[in-house]
């Protein structure tokens, strides 16, 4: 068998050095692209505290903050599929060998899931949040198992006398990559999440490492050493099309795609120690995040959901939560304006819109800010209910609407011109029963937005997965009378909106994780009871 190096960081520098050798597995860590950062949050490993602690930053390499601070290595952190937790290893509480830890996204709560002498390390999420892939050198060699989340329930999945490390789970669940020297030299395998099926899928004279999937699961990111040096490779997620999108005599290595495909983090030495760069997906405008003369490795994107905000009518006062709860506020609108958010401009960040009642003009602006519209234009009637989507998955939105009185959508694919009207819609459908109340999502995943109902009378949750007239596709039992819907990327992080209500009776927000009837998976109290809720990615993490 080839050399495949353990994945562990025991003593800083020395030990981080030893990792970049050529030949050996390297652990190294992307970075984030320059000309459109992406917005969220980067979890890393660095040793500018002289050991090597768990940091986050911003995804333009802005705001760095510990999470980690005991005396001990703290490294390989990796967020979990909502956001909310980061597992990561560590060399605390285990004399000489590291294990697995989690902790909240602030840093709280670090709490130990892993007690095996033998050392384990390379913590990777399942998609649902719900296990953890690893791995173990607790049967004499380098083995990946799986655990729940909470440390409970550890199973060797991939059971061979060679060493197999560094897992990552697949974004359907299915499947898991990992890295083995069982045919001589380090090679990318995938196998079911049962261990079952095991696949090489490199087959390369190299060194193939470093395995990241893609979002949609359709392409994979890797570290190569094939063409002599470590560059940043991509393949199909069967193993065919093999491309280099870098092309640097340093060694570039650990990628990980950003959460909507676009970007590429990778770890790099080209700058004469370890820096985390970014990149597009493509491997234009690679860019240094952290500048430092410390060892930057291991990066991790957070994963980038939705979140939820509220406006006061009475006083245009919109108030707009990251993913932490940290909270935006700016004037924007008149008393009575009914207000929305959308992506008007295409660049993946939801911003504000109003549909005022008094001249059936809409009033959309291109920043979470306070300030007049950018774009101003008649739109519908003044008893129309506006519904802001990407009804054609172009990814830009765009304004349709609900007209009550006859139970109809009318679905608008482009914005309208300032002071302008739309024209006609481009179709129409009919859908739900007179007092419905209207809402939009992306109820099936497929990057089209389609349109939801909330029926008072029963409770029910209705929607459809096509922009057409007919019976609805789902409906499960969710909500009171009076209760405010939105739909959003909540929970998994999955690209499929599902239902959150907020009740102006006790001021709460109460969110579904999935399209299925149930009690709220989560809920927090905010508000004021006239306040008007809204929902999207803000683009404020």
């Amino acid at each position: 068998m080839g050399t495949l190096t353990s994945p562990a960081l025991p003593h800083r520098r020395a030990v981080i050095a030893s990792m970049i050798a050529l030949g050996m597995i390297i652990i190294l860590a992307p970075a984030a692209s320059a000309a459109e950062p992406e917005s969220g949050k980067i979890v890393f490993a660095t040793d500018r505290d002289t050991d090597t602690e768990v940091y986050v930053m911003n995804a333009d390499g802005s705001e760095l903050t510990r999470l980690t601070t005991t005396p001990d290595e703290d490294f390989e952190p990796a967020f979990s599929p909502d956001g909310s937790r980061i597992a990561f290893t560590s060399f605390r509480d285990a004399g000489p060998n590291q294990n697995i830890y989690v902790m909240n996204s602030d840093g709280s709560g670090q709490t130990r899931l892993t007690t095996d002498a033998g050392g384990d390390s390379t913590p990777a999420w399942s998609p649902d949040g719900s296990r953890i892939a690893f791995t173990s050198h607790r049967d004499g060699n380098a083995e990946i198992y799986v655990m729940n989340a909470n440390g409970t329930g550890q199973v060797n999945i991939s059971n061979n006398p060679a060493d197999d490390v560094r897992p990552a789970w697949s974004p359907d669940g299915t499947k898991i990559l990992f890295v083995t020297n069982r045919d001589g030299n380090n090679e990318i395998y995938s196998m079911a999440v049962d261990g079952s099926n095991q696949t090489n899928l490199t087959n390369s004279a190299g060194t193939d490492d470093d395995p990241d999937w893609a979002p949609d699961g359709a392409t994979v990111a890797f570290s190569s050493d094939r063409d002599g040096d470590a560059e940043i490779f991509v393949m199909n997620a069967n193993g065919t099309g093999q491309t280099p999108i870098t092309d640097n005599p340093a060694i570039d290595s650990d990628p990980a795609f950003s959460p909507d495909g676009t970007m590429i983090l990778f770890q790099t030495n080209r700058d004469g120690d370890q820096e985390i760069y970014v990149m597009g997906a493509d491997g234009s405008d690679p860019t240094n995040l952290t500048n430092n003369a410390a060892f930057d490795i291991q990066p991790d994107w957070a994963p980038r959901g939705d979140t939820v905000g509220l406006v006061d009518p009475v006083t245009g006062e919109w108030r707009l939560r990251n993913q932490i709860g940290a909270i935006t506020t700016f004037f924007y609108g008149n008393p009575g304006d009914v207000p929305f958010m959308g992506d008007w401009d295409c660049d993946g960040v939801d911003t504000p819109g109003l549909f005022r009642l008094s001249d059936a003009f809409a009033y959309v602006r291109n920043s979470n800010t306070q300030g007049v519209a950018d774009i101003r234009f008649f739109f519908g009637n003044p008893s129309d209910i506006p519904l802001a989507g990407d009804f054609d998955g172009d990814g830009c939105d765009t304004l349709s609407l609900y007209r009550p009185s006859e139970q109809r959508f009318y679905i608008i694919n482009q914005l309208g011109a300032n002071d302008g009207g739309l024209g006609p819609a481009e179709f129409s459908f009919l859908f739900g029963n007179p007092g419905d109340k209207p809402f939009v999502g992306d109820f099936d995943g497929d990057g089209i937005d389609e349109v939801g109902l909330h029926r008072e009378s029963t409770g029910f949750v209705y929607y459809r997965n096509t922009l057409t007239t007919g019976i609805a596709d789902n409906e499960f039992f969710f909500g009171n009378p009076g209760d405010r819907f939105v739909a959003g990327d909540w929970g998994l992080i999955d690209g499929i909106d599902t239902p959150a209500m907020f009740r102006p009776g006790n001021t709460t927000f109460y969110f579904r994780h999935t399209n299925t009837q149930g009690i709220a998976d989560s809920q927090f109290i905010w508000g004021e009871p006239g306040w008007l809720p809204v929902a999207g990615a803000f683009g404020l993490d």
